[in-house]
């Protein structure tokens, strides 16, 4: 390491010997010295020049590519931000549109007094069987309160405070909606499984034996129980089950309601 640096400092003594004895050269009024001493010292001079030169250009290179590089940076922040405010306007967008169709709904919905609410949080399963929303009992929620979208039937309140509600939804195992076949009438129970809920599913039962069930068979409420008004969506049937003799056993039922995306919802607080 010291060889290097010993190197480094007799080419730098060097460097500046030779660029000392040009510029006196340089200067002296005798032309034959002048001429002898550029001619021995004509080859260092082109190095010493050359030198300068890459020096020079390392230097605006360097300040070159630092141009590049906070232009690189400057030009990446921008389109963040704008990419950050094209999404902002998409999901305002999106949400107008969903409050739009919530509220045409709420003014469909004929006889009963509602008032929206937010999701706040789902249960740590992720089954989306459970589900809290921001309003309680200072907006007039109470348990058993049914809890809907213009997609269909969200669930029913189980438990609340002034300000926060929690909903048992169609995929609680612990939770069951009287329920009818849009297509023929025919009268079933939807009810929340243990097994199902983790895959967003639950399930049709207590239906007869010979109804005349198919696969995308709507489901709606049937008013029984007087939780739901009738003639909500509840789901539609994706699989039909029977027993070894072919009698039907149950129906799986995908909800109406997509939990994965509710964000906005109606609790049904009264009769108008």
């Amino acid at each position: 390491m010291a060889f290097f640096k010993n190197k480094a400092v007799i080419t730098a003594v060097a460097v500046t010997a030779a660029a000392a004895v040009i510029a006196i050269a340089a200067r002296s009024n005798n032309n034959i010295i002048s001429a002898g001493i550029r001619t021995v010292f004509a080859p260092f001079e082109s190095g010493v020049a050359k030198i300068a030169a890459n020096i020079n250009d390392a230097r605006e290179f360097i300040w070159e590519m630092r141009g590049y590089k906070e232009e690189n940076e400057r030009l990446s922040a921008e389109i963040y931000e704008l990419r950050k405010q094209s999404k902002s306007v998409e999901e305002y967008r999106a949400e107008n549109d969903r409050l739009r169709s919530l509220l045409q709904f709420q003014e469909e919905l004929d006889g009963y007094t509602t008032v929206a609410a937010q999701v706040i949080s789902y249960e740590p399963n992720n089954w989306y069987d459970t589900i809290v929303i921001n309003r309680g009992t200072n907006s007039g929620v109470n348990e058993n309160s049914a809890v809907i979208t213009d997609r269909g039937v969200v669930g029913r309140v189980t438990a609340c405070g002034p300000n926060w509600a929690e909903v048992s939804s169609v995929l609680n195992a612990e939770n069951s909606i009287g329920a009818r076949l849009t297509r023929t009438g025919e009268v079933a129970v939807i009810e929340g499984d243990s097994a199902l809920s983790s895959q967003g599913f639950c399930k049709m039962s207590f239906i007869d034996k010979d109804a005349s069930i198919i696969i995308g068979d709507i489901l709606e409420t049937s008013g029984s129980g007087e939780v739901y008004p009738a003639g909500l969506s509840v789901g539609s049937v994706t699989e039909i089950n029977r027993d070894s003799t072919g009698m039907l056993q149950y129906a799986i039922v995908q909800p109406a309601v997509d939990f994965s995306q509710l964000q906005e919802v109606l609790v049904i607080t009264g009769l108008s």
